[in-house]
């Protein structure tokens, strides 16, 4: 039986990797399943939050990211248990957006792909803060908001689409990087669909090659290259991927916020924040909360809309769905304390709501 489950494997990981719409070991053996959940047992029966966390699903899902080595498996998920008993992940926010900058990141669960997968958007030059350590804490921020409104399995992932057209030498530390996908693959393995990436520059290539030098193999083989919306940088043609992983309403979410982003750089450069626009519900409205976060040079510039009443919270459909709900009312609440965002609290639409327990 354990030789043809191996093969079994063999194929999977075969058809699966590469592709950013299959997955490897679509099927399990449940007495693995089993024997990984008793594993780590005596960490479930201390800890109520992480026994509700550690669902079959998510067992399974570390045994998946193992290709069913069981021994590889659940040293990962104790690991993993171990790590969200101490930084207790589901209650956090990005330390960097709520207290120093408000525009520190900007990577946002904005939508879903044709399959329902998740759909996260970062702007690479919009990001004010280049730091490892607060990148990979945004990271967690974004994945722990898409954790509870993930659909199930094969659908429980995210695709990450990535826009490169402000990428600059101050962009190529490649410990950012490093500590994001460490992340990854240690706490949340089996979450990335694939990655688009979007317009990236020449000047990319020597910060790539050293990634995947130190990258997951997988990984590397779900990133798709694509031609920005302006034609710039290398890649497939940017409309047939769009409509290959997006219905109609999303791509154009998509190309409209990047090509706001390149032909009103130096007005939205300074203003965009999904942070404050979450708080406060004002999605189109860009710059408003500047009083908030003071210039020590220059006076507050007066607030600017999007193009076209664009929304960067993402789409009409995915702001009537329940999970940008569920995000607005858990980053409201996890980021009520912090030494920007409590400012903001009482410009929230619905108030803001209790914290967690």
């Amino acid at each position: 039986r354990r030789r043809s489950r191996a093969r079994v494997m063999k194929m999977d990981d075969q058809a699966a990797e590469g592709d950013l719409h299959g997955r490897a070991m679509p099927v399990l053996d449940q007495d693995d399943v089993d024997a990984l959940a008793r594993a780590v047992q005596p960490i479930l029966d201390s800890d109520e939050a992480i026994r509700r966390w550690c669902t079959r699903a998510n067992v399974e899902r570390f045994l998946r990211a193992d290709r069913g080595n069981l021994a590889k498996a659940t040293k990962r998920l104790t690991d993993t248990l171990e790590w969200r008993v101490a930084e207790r992940p589901e209650t956090r926010v990005c330390s960097a957006c709520i207290n120093k900058d408000l525009r520190s990141h900007y990577m946002n669960f904005v939508g879903w792909d044709r399959r329902g997968r998740a759909l996260v958007y970062s702007d690479i030059g919009l990001a004010k803060d280049k730091t490892p350590s607060t990148n990979a804490e945004h990271c967690m921020q974004v994945l722990e908001l898409l954790e509870p409104n993930l659909r199930p399995f094969p659908n429980d992932q995210y695709v990450w689409v990535v826009d490169f057209h402000r990428f600059s030498v101050y962009d190529m530390n490649p410990g950012v990087a490093s500590a994001c996908l460490g992340l990854f693959a240690r706490s949340y393995p089996e979450r990335l669909a694939g990655m688009i990436m979007v317009g990236a520059p020449m000047l990319f290539n020597g910060l790539y090659r050293a990634v995947c030098a130190f990258a997951d193999p997988v990984t590397v083989k779900k990133v798709r290259f694509v031609v920005g919306p302006d034609g710039k940088g290398g890649g497939k043609a940017f409309d047939p991927v769009m409509d290959e992983f997006f219905d109609a309403e999303t791509k154009a979410w998509l190309a409209a916020e990047m090509m706001e982003n390149r032909k009103r750089w130096k007005e939205v450069a300074k203003r965009k924040s999904w942070m404050a626009a979450t708080f406060a519900g004002r999605g189109s409205t860009h710059g408003w909360w500047q009083t908030l976060q003071p210039s020590k040079t220059k006076p507050p510039e007066p607030p600017v809309e999007g193009e076209g009443g664009h929304d960067i919270r993402g789409c009409e459909s995915f702001r009537a769905c329940d999970a940008f709900k569920n995000v607005a009312q858990a980053v409201r609440s996890r980021g009520a304390h912090g030494a920007l965002t409590s400012r903001l609290a009482d410009l929230a639409p619905e108030g803001i709501p209790e914290p967690e327990e």
